[in-house]
């Protein structure tokens, strides 16, 4: 995707995240409890956040996308694609939006609808992947509401704030692959 090229949907698009978009705002996010309860990254740096972006640019494992609002640009979170695995056309995705102002308005599931379209698209994807606690209900319901499914549950596989929970895996497949036969 070239840094001009955008996904644009109905209410935001996916564009290539820059250098310029890692903001005080943008690292404020990773500060916040609420915003990283889920996540097993916090207290990102300026420096970490650009070496990680241009790692996965350069080595072409992953790549990462800005949520954007179409009417005022405003970036509100983020989107990966990855890590590929090229030989088998497998790819994680993961979705995280920043801003609460914008949470439980579909927002994610939008995202994650335009993000199958990229990763189907651009990267030739035909799986794609994405795995969460059970607690985190907000991403759960965004990924099911975009019409992935839950393939596995791993029973207590994390600990968040001192409770096991369990972890749960969705998938999407592409259709315009053949399938075989443990698709859906």
């Amino acid at each position: 995707m070239d840094s001009c090229e955008i996904y644009m949907g109905e209410r935001i698009h996916l564009r290539e995240l820059t250098h310029e978009d890692i903001t005080d705002r943008y690292l404020s996010w990773f500060r916040d409890m609420d915003v990283t309860r889920f996540l097993e990254v916090r207290d990102l740096t300026y420096q970490e956040v650009v070496d990680y972006m241009d790692f996965g640019k350069k080595s072409c494992t992953y790549f990462m996308y800005a949520i954007c609002f179409n009417d005022n640009e405003l970036h509100i979170g983020n989107l990966k694609i990855g890590p590929l695995s090229r030989r088998h056309a497998l790819s994680d995705m993961v979705t995280v939006i920043g801003d609460k102002a914008h949470w439980g308005k579909g927002i994610a599931t939008e995202a994650i609808r335009l993000g199958i379209k990229l990763a189907f698209n651009k990267y030739n994807i035909r799986k794609l992947s994405a795995s969460m606690y059970s607690d985190n209900i907000g991403s759960l319901k965004a990924y099911l509401n975009a019409g992935w499914f839950e393939e596995a549950r791993l029973k207590e596989h994390g600990i968040i704030e001192g409770k096991l929970v369990d972890g749960v895996y969705v998938a999407c497949f592409n259709p315009n692959f053949l399938k075989g036969p443990h698709s859906s």
